[in-house]
């Protein structure tokens, strides 16, 4: 149980959605697509909410090219008053390409994406790792990091790390088989783990920080978030969070923390690599939220 002190504490909360369009396109139809995109982009301009969606530009491509009804899916968002960025092309994980094929996968990534925002007088200033994953060392690190800042981005954290991707595997599968009770059990209860992962988190950076820190949370563009996300947005609302631009949350000398001890396999918070970097006590650790392990049946996976 938390104390009652931080659930009412306000803070600020910068909300992020990986892999658009939409997580499962190419091969999602257009139409669904399209409902999904629209669900997403009415919830976030109903709730004033100031995200950032990290684009896949492989996913606006028919027969190789671009094409202009999934390119339309992209302003449906910039037109909600969201921010876009780049999460490379195709979502290729860094920690298994050369330095060539990352540098060809950030550049690719930019395919009607950089046209798009200066055609709204926008720039192109924020990439995401794919499966957030930064380097396996330190050189490696160093040059992904140096090639980025010369094409002008910045690296975009996450602080609440969580298997929202699960709950979108179950839910589908619930939908796929017409179970509407199944699902919505699915929908309400992936609502109440977000909510108790960035309760998590946030004490995690009070522990670390002695303070309340600006929040980065990390969701995808897929059917669940476009069912949920409103009611996850009413929840944290409730519990304090205050919506703030991506740059507005990483202006917050927390996030000028050193972060150069982790290169492990795992996509982990920017908390816990902070707090590896400044070795502190695995106890700080403890406690994580875990998926249901219905869900995880559901989902076909076998353990987080």
């Amino acid at each position: 149980m938390l104390p009652l002190l931080l659930l009412l504490t306000a803070f600020d909360l910068s909300v992020t959605f990986d892999d658009l369009p939409v997580t499962t396109a190419p091969r999602e139809p257009l139409a669904s697509q399209q409902a999904i995109t629209r669900k997403l982009t009415e919830t976030l301009k109903s709730r004033r909410i100031p995200a950032i969606g990290f684009v896949n530009a492989n996913k606006l491509l028919v027969d190789g090219r671009l094409d202009a009804a999934r390119v339309d899916l992209l302003r449906a968002w910039l037109d909600a008053g969201a921010e876009l960025g780049n999460h490379t092309f195709s979502h290729r994980d860094l920690h298994g390409l050369s330095e060539a094929e990352f540098e060809q996968e950030v550049v690719r990534g930019e395919s009607g994406l950089r046209e798009l925002l200066q055609q709204r007088g926008r720039p192109l200033q924020w990439f995401r790792h794919p499966f957030l994953h930064t380097g396996t060392s330190s050189e490696v690190r160093q040059q992904s990091t140096a090639f980025l800042a010369r094409r002008g981005y910045r690296v975009a954290p996450v602080t609440v790390d969580n298997s929202d991707w699960i709950f979108a595997r179950a839910y589908d599968a619930a939908l796929a088989a017409n179970d509407g009770a199944l699902a919505r059990r699915v929908r309400t209860d992936y609502v109440a783990y977000m909510l108790a992962k960035v309760r998590y988190y946030r004490a995690q950076a009070r522990q670390l920080f002695h303070r309340e820190i600006p929040q980065v949370l990390l969701v995808h563009a897929n059917r669940i978030n476009a069912d949920a996300f409103g009611d996850l947005a009413g929840a944290l609302a409730a519990d304090g969070a205050r919506f703030v631009s991506l740059a507005a949350a990483v202006s917050d000398r927390a996030y000028q923390s050193p972060d150069n001890r982790y290169f492990g396999p795992s996509g982990i918070s920017w908390i816990h690599r902070w707090a590896l970097t400044a070795g502190v006590k695995k106890s700080l650790f403890a406690g994580e939220p875990r998926t249901p392990e219905y869900v995880l049946w559901l989902a076909n996976i076998d353990s987080e």
